[in-house]
């Protein structure tokens, strides 16, 4: 059998997450890594301290960062799409605008 695959969240993250408030979320694009359909079923994995199952709402989108908008980057709690990229870099430090993000929507598992 197949091992469940597993999106890892940050500090804090669980709270908006378990109330709806978070549903999206960006991350640097590695092939394989963040590679879900709409349906799928995935362990959430937060350094809050909880592990929660998580369904994809919609198929992975790709797309260079250089062309991620305001509202994209505010739907994860981001001021401006310059903010969620200087924030991003934070956990990939070499990040270019010219990366592609994958951009992945979840709800918890219902």
């Amino acid at each position: 059998m197949a091992e469940m695959k597993r999106l890892i969240f940050g500090e804090g993250l669980m709270s908006p997450t378990l109330t709806g408030d978070k549903q999206i979320t960006l991350r640097k694009y590695r092939a394989g890594s963040h590679d879900f359909v709409k349906g799928e079923v995935v362990r959430g994995e937060f350094k809050d301290g909880l592990n929660i199952l998580l369904q994809i709402t919609a198929d992975t989108e790709k797309k260079p960062f250089s062309e991620l908008s305001d509202r994209e980057a505010q739907e994860d709690g981001f001021g401006t799409a310059e903010d969620a990229f200087n924030g991003l870099k934070d956990y990939y430090p070499d990040l270019q605008k010219s990366d592609l993000l994958d951009k992945i929507r979840y709800e918890i598992l219902k």
